[in-house]
């Protein structure tokens, strides 16, 4: 049966979003984000699209959804990294190498169009949102902002003449989990300081303390491979939709002599909840049922940890990595530290130091064109 791949308009978006609930109907394990969401990120008026631009396809068999792919151009993102490359996400398919073929085929001659040297991806649109596909890990539920996808993806990327260009890490933690002796020792050590102090996020200021992460963020991650800067208005964004899920207790600022350098922000995993939901809060009956997953979540995910480089090397991100275990754990039991890149040699050695274990992997691809 012959695959047909158009692109779709921006009067089709629900199309286009409703996919995957189709596809992954099943799946004891995905989780959809709310439509309502993913239709504010994907319109052209998304803050994200003032430097970037898109276009979404999807695959049919006898008039039947069987796939959906977006390939994207990030300017921010090529003028930063001083790369000249295309993206693909929101890759979404049956098992089957005819329609991944056709959904990527259709992509990559709108990407040549467009001058780019090669493809990578998934990206969903960047790295400051949900990256990466799944390679290993598949028997749980992702953590919040994380990817889930059958495993038969990485056969058709690879396939479709895709190789990996880089894993990242996702690392768990229970509170139950140790600390290896050599950790507690350094930590001790550089917490004698008395120049360092810790302080919660204050969340009635949310739109300050911002800038004040958004700014360690920035300097903290400059230097990584694939990095993109957050700009003011995109960090608003993040702030609208994490002042409903944030708690007190876990964030941190970490001050030297009252100036910020370094912090976290680890947020219980709502996919407990948007697992009940399905993509929808129209139905009183499932926002019920969210509302009571809500309340029985025992886990969370650190989303964002940064160190300002003028302080670095002063045991500054594992002061706050066993803060996030004494402090952060300690409420949720356990917790999803994710992602790292996996030669951040340094961190990773920090991470499993203090008694946390690989969970999940996933993976970067990348074509040339």
């Amino acid at each position: 049966m012959a695959v047909k791949v158009r692109e779709i308009t921006d009067q089709e978006l629900d199309a286009f979003i409703n996919f995957p609930f189709e596809l992954y109907k099943d799946d004891p394990y995905w989780v959809g984000e709310l439509k309502a969401d993913t239709k504010h990120l994907l319109r052209r008026d998304h803050i994200f699209w003032t430097h970037g631009e898109r276009a979404l396809f999807m695959a049919y068999k006898d008039e039947k959804p069987v796939g959906r792919i977006m390939a994207l151009i990030n300017r921010a993102h090529n003028e930063y990294q001083k790369e000249n490359i295309g993206f693909f996400g929101f890759f979404d398919c049956i098992d089957d190498q005819q329609t991944a073929n056709a959904l990527f085929e259709a992509a990559e001659k709108w990407l040549r169009a467009k001058g780019v040297s090669a493809v990578r991806g998934p990206a969903n649109p960047s790295s400051n949102h949900v990256y990466g596909l799944l390679v290993d890990g598949f028997d749980s539920m992702p953590a919040i902002m994380m990817p889930y996808n059958y495993p038969y993806y990485a056969k058709l990327i690879e396939q479709a003449g895709f190789a990996k260009i880089k894993d990242l890490l996702a690392f768990q933690r229970s509170k139950d989990d140790k600390f290896s002796e050599r950790f507690l020792k350094v930590c001790a050590r550089c917490s004698r300081s008395k120049d360092i102090s810790l302080r919660r996020l204050n969340l009635k200021k949310i739109d300050q303390e911002a800038e004040i992460i958004r700014k360690i963020y920035n300097e903290a991650w400059a230097e990584n491979w694939g990095f993109v800067p957050m700009s003011c208005q995109e960090m608003a964004d993040v702030v609208k939709e994490l002042k409903l899920v944030v708690r007190p207790e876990g964030t941190c600022v970490l001050e030297v002599d009252g100036v910020p350098a370094g912090f976290y922000i680890l947020i219980p995993n709502m996919n407990h909840a948007l697992k009940e939901l399905k993509g929808s809060l129209a139905n009183p009956w499932r926002v019920l049922k969210a509302l009571w997953a809500w309340r029985k979540i025992k886990d969370a995910r650190m989303i964002m940890l940064g160190v300002s480089p003028q302080f670095r090397k002063r045991g500054i991100d594992l002061i706050l990595i066993k803060h996030i275990i004494d402090h952060g754990v300690a409420v949720w039991n356990e917790a999803e530290l994710s992602w790292v890149l996996e030669d951040n040699e340094g961190i990773i050695r920090g991470i499993t130091e203090c008694g946390c274990h690989p969970s999940k992997r996933y993976r970067l691809y990348q074509k040339s064109l």
